[in-house]
């Protein structure tokens, strides 16, 4: 009964591998990722900690960034001669960025492009940037090509040589593809560079011999880990907080298309999802893993930001080889719909639905959590907009077109042996509510059994 749970997860690890041979195909990309410093690379090549810097895109003239619109839109060409959107102001947009990173290229040693992007109108195709006109990258593919609602946080390893010191002009682009109307959005965006050691910036700060690692101690109850950031006790008091990230086997809520994956991303530059985020000494967490499979091969890892310099991060090394043990009589599954809708999207009154097939009793089950990243253009005057088998769910509260990602507990009394029905409705005449891929499923702790 978990079989069509399995055959989609071929699927997302297949389109990464093939999202993966694509982008190593572009010019500049090989090379590029031969660079030893990178940011979302599995533990294995997490094996020394490396700061980094961001320089984050700013909008406004003041910033030598012109809008006409508060939000950054990339358009295809045929929308600036379109009947009905090329009279419309975000047709204006001409998907320009410019990002000030005043640098001595000298001394770094890797760079990447990231940005939080709504992947835009299903079917938009060929998603690109431009870095100061020299080297074109394409953003990874999510599922937007193939028709799903997709928000993505791609870190694109960049030439150090596409790179100047000063303004880098970062230029857009995406097709029409199969949609409509050919666009996506960026809600933020960041040039995010891995800095030499002793660069005269650490040792002005006095960082250059900072240093910190991660331990992870198993809990007692065998369902998680004390994790502590280890520093010299003189260097923490410049540390202004600690973002403690997961490499595991889980619900896939940063939509790249991997389960096992750093988990996490950010929203409005801030860390979302991760395993949490400590501001005051001694830095520790414990993680729950109570409601994650069973596993091995887990790792964690911080993000350290320092006082009064909200820029500067230092990524430690992965604290691997931790295993998440088997459970005596218990496990512990996500449960993914087989039958999605493309795009899962509801607006103007059409109700989209799609099923859950679980083959575990409700009688047997422990807890049951709802997994579900959403873009929320509005429900219109639909209450109960999102539900599971007639329960409502508040997962896309209100209407300003931003993410949410949702882990909501679900009483499993509401669930039941088979299929179980997920609806979405909205009845505005604008934008809707879209599910973003891959779409909404169930963590599901329950006894071993007949």
């Amino acid at each position: 009964m978990r079989f069509p749970f399995e055959v989609f997860g071929l699927h997302w690890r297949f389109s990464w591998v093939l999202a993966s041979v694509l982008l190593l195909a572009v010019p500049g990309a090989l090379s590029s990722r031969a660079a030893g410093a990178t940011w979302d690379g599995p533990p294995e090549r997490q094996r020394q900690g490396q700061f980094w810097r961001y320089h984050w895109y700013e909008r406004g003239l003041t910033n030598a960034n012109p809008a006409y619109e508060r939000r950054f839109r990339v358009n295809s060409p045929e929308a600036v001669l379109h009947a009905e959107f090329g009279h419309r102001v975000e047709a204006r947009e001409n998907g320009l960025m410019l990002i000030k990173a005043e640098e001595n290229l000298f001394q770094l040693t890797a760079a990447e492009f990231y940005c939080e992007a709504w992947g835009g109108h299903p079917g938009t195709a060929n998603k690109r940037i431009t870095v100061n006109g020299r080297t074109t990258y394409w953003l990874p593919r999510v599922g937007t090509e193939e028709g799903h609602c997709t928000y993505f946080y791609p870190a694109v390893p960049l030439r150090l040589t596409d790179l100047v010191n000063g303004y880098n002009a970062v230029q857009f682009a995406v097709d029409q593809g199969s949609t409509f109307w050919g666009h996506m959005l960026v809600d933020n965006a960041a040039l995010r560079v891995a800095l030499t050691n002793g660069h005269p910036d650490l040792v002005k700060r006095g960082l250059a011999h900072f240093t910190a690692a991660v331990k992870a101690t198993p809990q007692q109850s065998g369902d998680g880990f004390l994790l502590t950031l280890e520093c010299p006790p003189e260097a923490a008091v410049s540390i202004a907080r600690v973002d403690f990230h997961g490499w595991y086997h889980g619900y896939d809520e940063n939509g790249d298309g991997r389960r096992l994956d750093w988990h996490g991303f950010t929203k409005h530059r801030e860390p979302v999802a991760t395993l949490g985020v400590v501001t005051a000494p001694p830095f520790a967490l414990a993680w729950n893993t109570a409601m994650l499979p069973a596993q091995k091969d887990v790792a964690v890892r911080a993000a350290v930001r320092f006082k009064d310099r909200p820029n500067l991060v230092f990524l430690t090394a992965a604290t691997g080889g931790l295993e998440i043990s088997d459970r005596a009589g218990v496990e512990v599954v996500l449960f993914a719909p087989h039958d999605q809708p493309v795009p899962f999207w509801s607006r103007a009154g059409q109700r989209k639905s799609c099923h859950l097939d679980l083959d575990v009793a409700p009688g047997r089950m422990e807890r049951a959590e709802l997994h579900v990243v959403t873009w929320t253009g509005g429900a219109g005057s639909v209450k109960e907009y999102f539900t599971l088998n007639g329960v409502p769910y508040p997962v896309a509260e209100g209407g300003r077109h931003e993410l949410m990602y949702s882990r909501v507990p679900v009483d499993p009394r509401n669930l039941r042996r088979g299929l179980n029905r997920i609806e979405l409705l909205s009845d505005t005449d604008h934008h809707g509510i879209e599910i973003i891929h891959p779409g909404p499923a169930l963590m599901v702790r329950f006894r071993r059994g007949e």
